[in-house]
């Protein structure tokens, strides 16, 4: 029996016992305090006492196991949490070629290698999967289903090597974003529907807002002001494996935030509003979405930006970006012009002031390395 008191506080009650089959078997338990780590090893004994672990394993499928794990795992979680583990449970999981419909108790270690190995050879990093599938049978393991987690003592291979994607660049420099918002505008007529893919990825481009935020927005969300905009955000958009809209608060409480908006791109908005009210009048629909699908009647899906930006760099010399290097563009210029550090965080909803300051010590050392040959350039001789 042992009572050990971990990192984050709490206490984890370990018992080990010998059941009526001769089995050596463990009962672990992770509680708040250590009054309650005493009460739980004294239940844990009486049951032990009274033979509660003896009863034989029920017999559970990974399916019905899942099932019960999910209902516990989602509480206090966000929606779109729990959908991301739902599908990565669907296309790696739950599948005809490893644990769909069966018996948990004939999983063993190496049917887990098995996988383990499969996974890492699709995948370049599998660590959050493969720890959340342990985490399952962990949660088999405390309902007595199986006696031991079949992850035990299995090895975890290297993954194969990430994509190479040199072509690709993880934010502009101030020519390339010159470049790329003149091949955009160009693109996407300012007189018709296609005028919100510009506006959309300006939007991004010069404010730092993340894509789920900027696809969640409502006109009622944004104030226009003499100075350009300021747009509340306090929502993110996300789907569901049916593709349903999700609707969710900003993970953080910084995420919660007032986005200030340039002149030129809330001139841009004001434009792109005065395009869709006359399209809506037309159609006959109401809405308060900013950024509508083509059909008018739904918000953006996340793939749709990305074949924007292709489109409209495709034959020009503007490097490829993701649509979340808009936001690292933004941070990064931001930095380059001098913005102040709690500003630049207040404004692109870091919760962690560090991961506003490991930008901005990247982006200085670089500056910091051209000093000399800005300083050569006025007095060279």
């Amino acid at each position: 029996m042992s009572i050990k008191k971990q990192k984050n506080g709490n206490y984890q009650v370990r018992v080990q016992f010998t059941d009526s089959l001769g089995r050596r078997r463990n009962k672990k338990k992770t509680v708040a305090s250590l009054t309650l780590a005493k009460r739980a090893e004294r239940e844990i004994l009486n049951e032990v006492d009274a033979g509660t672990f003896n009863k034989v394993h029920k017999k559970i499928t990974m399916n019905e196991l899942i099932d019960k794990f999910m209902l516990d795992y989602s509480r206090g979680k966000r929606k779109v949490t729990i959908v991301r583990r739902k599908i990565f449970l669907e296309n790696s999981v739950l599948t005809d070629e490893w644990f769909n419909n069966v018996q948990v108790s004939k999983i063993s270690r190496q049917i887990i290698q098995a996988w383990l190995d499969w996974i890492a050879s699709e995948h370049s990093s599998y660590k959050s999967e493969s720890g959340f599938l342990k985490k399952i049978l962990d949660f088999a393991v405390s309902y007595d289903f199986i006696d031991v987690n079949p992850f035990s003592n299995v090895r975890y291979p290297t993954p194969i090597d990430k994509p190479d994607r040199s072509y690709r660049v993880d934010s502009y420099e101030y020519d390339e974003l010159l470049a790329f918002i003149d091949a955009v505008k160009s693109k996407y007529e300012e007189n018709s529907l296609k005028y919100r893919k510009y506006v959309y990825l300006r939007l991004l481009a010069f404010t730092g807002m993340r894509m789920s935020e900027a696809r969640a927005l409502l006109w009622s969300d944004i104030e226009f002001t003499d100075a350009g905009a300021n747009i509340s955000v306090n929502k993110t958009l996300s789907r569901s494996i049916d593709s349903e809209v999700i609707i969710n608060e900003p993970k953080t409480k910084a995420g919660k935030r007032t986005v200030i908006v340039d002149k030129i791109t809330a001139q841009t908005l004001k434009q792109w509003h005065n395009i869709q009210q006359q399209a809506f009048m037309k159609a006959g629909v109401r809405s308060d979405v900013v950024f509508t699908n083509r059909r008018l009647n739904n918000y953006l899906t996340s793939n749709q930006p990305r074949e924007w930006i292709l489109a409209a760099i495709r034959g020009t010399d503007v490097p490829q970006i993701n649509v979340h290097g808009l936001r690292h563009t933004y941070i990064t210029l931001a930095v380059q012009a001098g913005m102040d550090i709690k500003t630049l965080q207040a404004q692109v909803g870091h919760n962690d002031i560090n991961t506003t300051l490991n930008v901005y010590a990247t982006v200085t050392k670089d500056m910091r390395a051209k000093t000399a040959d800005i300083f050569t350039s006025l007095v060279n001789f």
